[in-house]
């Protein structure tokens, strides 16, 4: 089939409104909106501290809205591969924040974006109990075991990659390109992206040492790494 502008709005635009009307009315959206709201505030916080390593979130919170519009929209592996990108901006934003030079040179050069969450584990140690030592010594109070926001951290990473770059099992229209609901999918997404947006809250949390705001720590918790 060619497309025409008749063909487009009927096989795409005309699908796509029905199904943002199903998700919004068969599914309960109170977490992904609270949690929305929480990852707002931290976004907001972080601008307040650091209006450099902010815009980086400017970049993720836009991604972070198309993501969930996609999802609404029927187009399910396209918001999870986004929310890789979420994860890797999220991660490097807090490594550019003790390290303001390398921000600096990736900054003023359009310098490779290549800080990807394995290689700031890998090269870095980063975030694993003796890096968030360096920032908050209790670490060890209120971590499940030793290091292991960096070992969630490679587990979800290597997760979204696998949706990234088409593991089979990953794939979800192999069967057909029409555009339709599925309350499978869609819950499958609602659950990588709190988990995404959890981990996120842990480093934000750890490394500004906030806590404050009684929904960023309910967010922070559910991935289950720390008990805040």
């Amino acid at each position: 089939m060619s497309y025409t502008k008749t063909t487009f709005r009927d096989n795409i635009l005309t699908p796509v409104n029905k199904i943002q009307k199903e998700t919004i009315k068969l599914n309960d959206f109170t977490p992904i909106l609270k949690y929305l709201n929480a990852t707002l505030d931290i976004h907001h916080n972080i601008l307040k501290n650091d209006g450099d390593i902010g815009t980086l979130w400017n970049e993720l919170v836009f991604d972070l809205l198309a993501s969930i519009h996609s999802a609404s929209s029927g187009f399910y592996r396209s918001a999870i591969v986004t929310l890789r990108s979420i994860l890797e901006i999220g991660t490097a934003s807090f490594f550019y924040f003790d390290h303001k030079i390398q921000f600096g040179i990736f900054q003023k050069t359009n310098a490779k974006a290549d800080k990807y969450v394995s290689a700031l584990i890998n090269d870095y140690d980063f975030f694993k109990t003796k890096y968030i030592k360096c920032f908050y010594e209790d670490i060890d109070s209120i971590e499940k075991s030793p290091d292991s926001v960096s070992i969630y951290l490679t587990k979800k990473y290597g997760e979204l990659s696998d949706v990234v770059h088409g593991r089979y099992n990953s794939l979800i229209k192999i069967n057909s390109v029409t555009i339709n609901y599925s309350q499978s999918d869609f819950k499958k997404y609602e659950k990588l992206l709190l988990s995404t947006l959890s981990i996120l809250a842990v480093l934000y949390v750890l490394r500004f040492n906030d806590f404050n705001n009684t929904d960023i720590l309910e967010l922070a918790n559910i991935c289950g790494v720390v008990k805040l």
